[in-house]
């Protein structure tokens, strides 16, 4: 089974920079930044990696424990939640303006929650402001990091005793890896509970035309001729909005959390509706989080009754045209059709999931490729690749070894992507592309 990642909680009093850490801990601007308070109601989950650790990383709201306001209540509550499922805490508080006392009230209910603290003292940009913040000592938080998320100053040292922080990673017996883990997701009411049923053929789960009914995570284990399949029904996947506090706040962190556990993962459509918005934003969170996936067209039956089966399909893999290596399997769970196929594709897209590919053969492609295809230049600069090699399975890593990584624009790297695909044939798995410069390749050959 897939190891859980550790997950760290970022949280602290309205606008003191917690978005900014997390977009500069993750270097990508996926939280949303204002300076206005309180503008990340939600909880934002991001993977991030540091030293070599894998770990997600939540952006909460901003708690103000002597607010009075009930929105804000509900954010700081939710924010508490998202505490008590987090493995470390990273507290942040604004060293500009001094310690609050909504600062105080903060750490107080930290303490009280027993979890390990880390203190960044955050909006430090010179030696005096960092000399000043051993002022933050007495929140009896343990010693006060001076940073700055905006500039970058001293995060390197920060994330370094985050890491070492970390809980170890627990290593996977042979047991866990033998089952493979499947987590089945999709937005309330298209026939999950259904699918899971008629897969383990017994009654495992309340199925209702009411959208919602399963609001926990259900894990079976499935034994087929040799092979074992542990699967997880999940709650729906809610739109953000619809998110209220409390029990289903844990239903949707469940549900992130059985995607992470998973090495394949089943994203439900009710093709009858045709895939929505809502269907693609999950798609594109289960691609980032890097697992094997099958989109899963069901209600097939209600849509050739329709006789607009073709057209259905077509628009289905436009819309998820950013997933298009996932197989896309039409079904009926609730009459079985298509459903004996299900188990076959798990096995083949958890095969790619985990494939490696030899350096040698990698290379030959390389070979191709660039006798056929000139890489980008810029301003005199050319892109010159010297080497290829697979860093990681599960998903796929591919580095490429090249003079300048900043001349290599995203649609190269789409491309390298496909020629890989073209050449082994990755159905059912998302595949990195990393472009690493030459010194990095003399460095790994010492």
């Amino acid at each position: 089974m897939a190891s859980n990642l550790p997950l760290v909680a970022v949280v602290g009093r309205p606008n003191v920079g917690k978005s900014t850490m997390v977009n500069r801990i993750v270097a990508k601007g996926d939280a949303i930044v204002e300076k206005d308070p309180g503008v990340t109601r939600d909880r934002n989950y991001f993977t991030a990696s540091w030293g070599g650790r894998d770990f997600v990383i939540v952006d909460t709201g901003g708690m103000d424990p002597v607010a009075e306001e009930k929105l804000t209540q509900a954010i700081g509550r939710q924010a508490m939640l998202a505490v008590d499922e987090s493995d470390l805490v990273l507290m942040m508080v604004d060293a500009s303006e001094g310690i609050t006392a909504a600062d105080e009230e903060v750490a107080q209910a930290l303490r009280r929650t027993g979890k390990a603290v880390i203190l960044a003292a955050n909006k430090v940009d010179n030696q005096r402001q960092e000399d000043e913040a051993v002022e933050w000592y007495s929140l009896g938080m343990g010693e006060p990091w001076p940073v700055s998320a905006m500039h970058g100053r001293n995060i390197g040292d920060l994330l370094d005793m985050l890491v070492e922080s970390l809980p170890e990673q627990v290593e996977e017996s042979e047991e866990e890896t033998a089952e493979t883990v499947v987590a089945i997701v999709g937005r309330p009411n298209v026939g999950k509970s259904t699918l899971f049923n008629r897969l383990l053929r017994e009654e495992r789960s309340i199925i209702s035309d009411i959208p919602g009914t399963t609001r926990d995570a259900v894990d079976t284990v499935l034994e087929a001729g040799d092979k074992t399949y542990r699967f997880i029904d999940t709650a729906g996947w809610r739109k953000r909005t619809k998110i209220k506090e409390g029990v289903e706040f844990y239903s949707q962190v469940r549900v992130w959390k059985a995607i992470d556990r998973a090495q394949v993962v089943l994203l439900v459509v009710d093709a009858a509706q045709g895939v929505t918005e809502h269907d693609q934003r999950i798609a594109a969170r289960v691609k980032d989080d890097g697992r094997a996936c099958a989109v899963i067209l069901n209600k097939w039956d209600e849509v050739k009754a329709a006789g607009n089966a073709q057209t259905t399909y077509e628009d289905a893999v436009e819309k998820l045209h950013f997933i298009a290596y996932a197989p896309f399997l039409r079904v009926s769970a609730l009459t079985g059709l298509g459903v004996s196929r299900l188990l076959p594709v798990v096995d083949r897209i958890r095969y790619t999931w985990e494939s490696r590919i030899q350096t040698a053969r990698l290379n030959d492609l390389l070979h191709r490729v660039l006798s056929q295809t000139t890489p980008p230049s810029l301003r005199g600069k050319r892109l010159q690749i010297y080497y290829l090699t697979q860093a990681r399975t599960a998903p796929p890593q591919f580095v490429f070894f090249v003079n300048r990584p900043e001349l290599a624009k995203p649609a190269f790297e789409r491309f390298l992507e496909r020629k890989i695909r073209e050449s082994f044939a990755f159905e059912g798995t998302p595949i990195r592309i990393v472009l690493r410069s030459r010194r990095a390749m003399e460095k790994r050959g010492r």
